[in-house]
């Protein structure tokens, strides 16, 4: 006798299996990118405090801000801002009613990430 029962699907497989919408990807990444900013603010808040702190703490800061390794973790904190400044206004537009068909959420999504990665790379030449 064969059971028809609903299979388990692994979070691994789900995530390997299943085609994602562009939709849904925005919208996943929209909510770690702002996990990723809470981080952030600590990162923010000490190397301000620290640059305030003396002149010795603003010269180690300015060293740090001259290092590869620092400059990504910027470069990292303010592309997860631009991503969440415009996965924001997407969201706000489709609150007031635009963008809520399949298509047109799909093609919201896809000019986010096109400006996203535009935004962030014109970020990462200025800073580098």
């Amino acid at each position: 006798m064969k059971k028809q029962r609903p299979v388990n699907i692994e979070y691994i497989t789900i995530l390997t299996t299943i085609k994602w919408p562009a939709a849904a990807i925005a919208s996943i990444l929209h909510r770690i990118s702002g996990v990723i900013m809470i981080f952030a603010i600590g990162i923010l808040l000490w190397t301000l405090s620290l640059s305030l702190s003396s002149a010795e703490g603003f010269a180690q800061v300015k060293s740090l801000l001259d290092g590869v390794f620092f400059t990504f973790i910027i470069i990292g904190i303010l592309s997860a801002l631009i991503f969440h400044v415009l996965g924001g206004i997407r969201h706000l537009l489709m609150d007031l009613g635009h963008f809520e068909e399949k298509e047109s959420g799909r093609i919201s999504a896809k000019l986010v990430f096109a400006l996203w990665l535009l935004l962030t790379v014109v970020v990462g030449v200025n800073l580098w």
